[in-house]
């Protein structure tokens, strides 16, 4: 009888807590600040305009690609 009064106690302590930390959030705006300095220093049309030596784009067009009708059974 102990145990289960204690473990509905904890079980409600930890709902009424989960509740309330859900309805008053910390209204801090979440810093990636590793992110910050490396966006810095990559400069991306640089990486695009000077690549060299990549294979060739393939393509495949499956624009006329159409379905068969339904198989035809196989009579034995």
């Amino acid at each position: 009888m102990r145990k289960t009064t204690f473990v509905a106690m904890a079980a409600g302590a930890l709902i009424l807590a989960s509740i309330a930390g859900w309805v008053y959030p910390s209204h801090r705006p979440v810093e990636a600040k590793a992110s910050t300095s490396i966006e810095g220093k990559i400069d991306p049309f640089s990486l695009m305009s000077t690549a060299k030596d990549l294979p060739p784009e393939e393509f495949q067009d499956f624009s006329l690609v159409f379905s068969s009708s339904a198989p035809k059974p196989i009579n034995p």
